[in-house]
């Protein structure tokens, strides 16, 4: 934040405005000052102003790591399960992914195209493990739709197939080529 505030102060009017889909506006920038906004190394190699097209519909809430009543961790393993997928298939218009860490559904999950509400459920070993319910089919707008549940308790660790696959069979998704020896 530190950072952005500096971009802010030297770009910008000193001011700063965070969205609800999780982005950060840099109001006031003269014509004369974007080149070089543009080429600061934050928004080169950390903040995109270009993302994939599965990143730039991505919004998670805190999860676990800042708030108490989220279930599991969501901002990496959002970041990580959107990179992983993106490796399996091309998706070639917006789809919205949603993450939130409890029910609160901070993220609203349920008005996303592919949502993810943090549980946790015992593994094959009778150990708790975290999982995600997964809701479809959300929209906002006039043809408001709340998403259904498509997928009760599914592991973290297995969310990135299961992904892949909503995404070919729902979202016209197609699966890249993959190389010999490629995982």
């Amino acid at each position: 934040m530190d950072e952005l505030a500096r971009l802010a102060d030297t770009y910008g009017s000193g001011k700063l405005r965070l969205t609800v889909e999780q982005n950060i506006i840099i109001p006031n920038v003269e014509n004369s000052k974007l080149d070089a906004l543009l080429n600061e190394p934050l928004l080169k190699d950390k903040f995109s102003l270009e993302p994939s097209i599965l990143m730039n519909g991505l919004v998670a809430c805190t999860g676990n790591q800042f708030c108490r009543q989220a279930i599991i961790e969501t901002k990496a393993r959002a970041l990580k399960v959107t990179e992983d997928v993106e490796r399996l298939v091309s998706v070639t218009w917006p789809v919205r992914m949603h993450w939130t860490g409890c029910p609160n559904t901070c993220r609203h999950v349920q008005v996303a195209d592919i949502g993810f509400m943090g549980c946790m459920a015992r593994d094959e070993n009778g150990k708790p493990c975290e999982r995600a319910d997964i809701f479809l089919g959300g929209r906002i707008g006039s043809n408001f739709h709340l998403g259904e549940l498509y997928k009760k308790a599914v592991p973290c660790k297995n969310l990135v197939p299961v992904v892949a696959d909503i995404l070919v069979e729902h979202f016209g998704a197609v699966p890249r080529e993959r190389e010999d020896g490629e995982d």
